[in-house]
């Protein structure tokens, strides 16, 4: 049996996608670290939707904010992160997030166990705007573990 392979990425080889307000930057997938986790960098402008209320079922999610302050909601209730904070947010539990009216929110966030979500990530354009059909939004959110409420 072989030994796994460390796994480095520069940010400027990294995958990223551009949106309304963010910018995304794909670092680690699960199969890139032996299902350990998975990580991605996310730069919101003041203003900007992160992602609304939903949950994971099999991975917590954490976030550290690396500048700027990330507005969340956790299991209902208002929550701060500033820079250099951190959030750990367990299986099971509902939780969104955004930037603030009046600060950007850049975050490295980590979902640990990993979880392939790249193609995910990817295919959000197409999700927002309403170009995927009801049965296979709901076969790609149980693939990749993300549960809206």
């Amino acid at each position: 049996m072989s030994q796994p392979r460390a796994f480095v990425i520069q940010q400027q080889d990294a995958e990223t996608l551009r949106g309304n307000g963010s910018q995304l930057w794909l670092l680690a997938d699960a199969s890139d670290c032996c299902g350990a986790l998975g990580t991605n960098r996310l730069r919101l402008e003041p203003g900007s939707a992160g992602a609304r209320p939903h949950l994971h079922k099999r991975s917590s999610e954490a976030f550290y904010v690396l500048d700027g302050a990330l507005d969340m909601i956790v299991d209902g209730e208002p929550v701060r992160v500033e820079q250099g904070g951190y959030a750990v947010i367990p299986a099971g539990v509902v939780h969104s997030f955004a930037a603030g009216p009046d600060r950007v929110a850049d975050v490295l966030v980590t979902l640990t166990p990993g979880v392939d979500r790249f193609d995910y990530f990817r295919a959000l354009p197409a999700i927002l705007r309403g170009e995927v059909d009801a049965e296979s939004l709901a076969e790609m959110h149980e693939r990749y573990d993300v549960h809206f409420v």
